[in-house]
């Protein structure tokens, strides 16, 4: 065999052992870049829907004749106001979002021009000019048939109304809400760069070549080393902030790009702006540089802390993109999200809509997240385990990989372990991933036997070969105990006064989220039945076959492979990995009362030692759903998908959940465990 090949069959050989490089490798791309699409898609959504769901309101100026006036109120998308004073002034003031200005009717044949007036920089104005412009267009055409029909006419009769576009923002307030869509993302993206290298050369370059052990029993304080460490991460990623943004600047402003001019752009930004930007972007690069820094020093070389950095640029660029969407606007709650709000701010700041307590309120909190981050960092650098056991290299049991599993399975058979954290969370986001990939299949070809036969053969299957084909114990793994009866009676009730409380959280929520109501129509119609026999089928596909299979993934195999964390982080985690699993592509407002319930009933389980707790509790819930919706009576007291839930069950619930909560705090509702089982190694 030539070198050549025997170097490559040895690098991969090293590469397929490393276990951190298989992660990126493979599960990274298959989950992060679905994951990265699904939440774009899902932000793109959620601003569209935000306005298609919003009435515009337009005004008729000039004389409008009645059929037009019957037309733009037909349109449901549209409200007719009146206005008062000049019309730049009711769009700037927000009292109108288009206005059609019409002419006197001109010529024998009647011909009138309409001018729109709208706001180009405002993703709601432009929605309502195009809606308006929509109908104009119909009555247009509706004249033109009319005339057409009536009498031959010249070709003049061919165009009845002349439409006119006029935007009343600024060409400098144009090229500044153009800028304000690309340049956060970039000022966000080259601030990470320029802290994501040196962080890892100080770090793991540094253990790498074996000059950090020499440094740390150097006669200086460990905080300071971390110190300038940091301050030196933060001023490289600032620097280079900064370089960037002055030269897309003076790009724009020297008239280098043509384009700005052709099309009537004018870019700039004052100087308070700039400096407005620049002091936000030292608590961010602060930010990047500290947690970066934390991270890194873990790994041994700077390959490995590549590797363990990548997965966090990639997920800042999520909140990054978040101003590029239209109809997502800043507010306090967006301006308190890590690097989101920053980029919220830059956006605003260069069209000119910042305000001073938003902004405030963003320097602030990235401040905050300076400090945490830096917290973060200080810990990591005082950690022997940190800095000196990132070097050390696993043993690798001699034979094949298929011996090493078979050697493996019969230890953890013999030793009765449990899945670790990591294993258990792979294997449950693995499968969601086949689960939506394969379920949808699935149910396109099959239509409601296809969810059956996913849930069972993606989900049910799954479980039981991963903890059988693994060796772990399947009663601790799965927590398949007798539960007492005490606890089963608490779980119930606390079930029952949950699902109101899910609801009311649910209904609060539609005021920040929009909701898609044609998905809801088809949920509705899903879970709906008619006859005997359909509440049977629809009672064993919704209520029956998610209890046992969603369970067995969820409070089973995730609930058991992470009870080595503390309480209230395993079960916020199930609940979360729980909600996340039911978010659709259309929608994500099924995402924070699923989650909730999720984390309910695992807080159950866990009390109990029972996964059957779990299974009833979730039949209870689903089945409630399907029997309430196939009773007319009910169905028609809820046919309004806007009204609020019956808030008198409000008090009922909580008197429910609370008695729940107190059973189920009983030691004598626990089933036996006499034997606890550690996770895998």
């Amino acid at each position: 065999m030539s070198a050549w090949r025997v170097v490559c069959a040895k690098e991969l050989r090293e590469t397929l052992r490393d276990r951190r490089t298989l992660l990126m490798m493979i599960v990274v791309p298959v989950l992060l870049y679905p994951a990265l699409l699904i939440v774009a898609e899902q932000l793109f959504l959620f601003g569209a829907r935000r306005l298609e769901a919003e009435e515009a309101a337009v005004a008729l100026l000039g004389d409008p004749p009645p059929d037009l006036v019957a037309r733009v109120e037909a349109d449901s998308a549209l409200r007719v106001v009146p206005i008062d004073g000049d019309a730049e002034g009711a769009i700037r003031a927000d009292s109108a979002r288009a206005i059609a200005v019409l002419g006197a009717p001109a010529g024998d044949d009647g011909t009138r021009a309409v001018t729109l007036l709208y706001d180009a920089t405002s993703d709601r104005s432009s929605r309502a000019h195009a809606e308006l412009r929509a109908v104009l267009g119909e009555w247009r055409d509706a004249l033109l048939e009319e005339r057409l029909g009536s009498r031959g006419l010249p070709g003049s009769f061919a165009v009845p109304v002349a439409v006119a576009d006029s935007s009343i923002a600024r060409p400098d307030e144009v090229g500044g809400y153009a800028l304000g869509r690309i340049l956060p993302l970039l000022l966000v993206v080259v601030t990470l760069l320029g802290s994501f290298y040196p962080a890892i050369d100080l770090a793991a370059g540094e253990k790498e070549r074996g000059t950090l052990e020499t440094l740390l029993t150097a006669p200086v304080p460990a905080r300071d080393i971390v110190v300038g460490k940091f301050v030196t991460v933060a001023v490289i990623g600032v620097v280079a902030a900064a370089l960037n943004l002055g030269s897309m600047i003076l790009t724009f402003q020297t008239g280098a790009l043509q384009l700005t001019a052709v099309i009537g752009l004018e870019v700039s930004l004052s100087l308070p702006a700039v400096l407005a930007i620049f002091a936000t972007l030292v608590p961010l690069a602060v930010f990047f540089g500290a947690i970066f820094l934390g991270i890194a020093v873990g790994a041994s070389s700077f390959k490995e802390a590549q590797n363990a950095l990548t997965p966090v640029y990639m997920a800042v660029l999520v909140p990054a993109m978040l101003p590029v969407f239209p109809g997502i606007d800043a507010g306090p709650l967006l301006s308190l999200l890590p690097v989101a709000g920053v980029a919220f701010f830059f956006r605003d700041v260069m069209t000119g809509q910042a305000g001073v307590e938003l902004g405030l309120l963003v320097l602030g909190s990235t401040l905050a997240y300076a400090a945490a981050a830096l917290v973060f960092a200080s810990r990591a650098f005082g950690s022997e385990r940190i800095l000196f056991g990132g070097g050390e290299k696993a043993e690798v049991e001699p034979g094949g990989w298929i011996e090493r599993w078979r050697v493996g399975r019969q230890v953890r058979a013999r030793d009765g372990v449990v899945p670790s954290r990591g294993t258990a969370l792979l294997f449950v986001a693995l499968l969601a991933v086949f689960f939506f990939m394969g379920g949808i299949q699935l149910q396109l070809r099959l239509g409601e036997a296809g969810l059956l036969a996913a849930e069972w053969l993606l989900l049910f299957l799954p479980a039981l070969a991963f903890v059988t084909a693994g060796g772990f114990d399947p009663v601790h793994t799965l927590s398949l105990r007798r539960p007492r009866a005490t606890g089963l009676a608490g779980a119930l009730v606390l079930i029952v006064g949950a699902m109101p409380l899910v609801w009311v959280l649910g209904w609060l929520q539609t005021f920040v989220l929009p909701v898609p109501w044609e998905m809801l129509e088809g949920l509705e119609e899903l879970v709906t039945a008619d006859s005997a026999g359909r509440l049977a089928w629809l009672l064993l596909l919704l209520a029956v076959t998610p209890a046992v299979c969603e369970e067995i993934v969820f409070r089973g195999v995730l609930l058991g492979g992470t009870r080595e964390l503390p309480p209230w982080r395993m079960l916020l985690l199930n609940g979360v990995v729980f909600g996340a699993f039911h978010l659709s592509f259309e929608t994500a407002i099924r995402f924070l009362p699923t989650a909730v319930l999720g984390t309910v009933i695992a807080w159950a389980v866990w009390r109990t030692g029972s996964l059957l707790v779990g299974v009833a509790m979730h039949l209870v819930n689903n089945g409630t759903i399907v029997v309430l919706a196939s009773t007319p009576g009910v169905r028609e007291l809820f046919s309004d998908p806007e009204a609020p839930p019956p808030l008198w069950l409000v008090p009922i619930a909580v008197v429910l959940f609370a008695a729940g909560v107190r059973i189920l705090l009983r030691p004598a509702v626990r089933a036996d465990d006499p034997h606890p089982r550690t996770p895998e190694p």
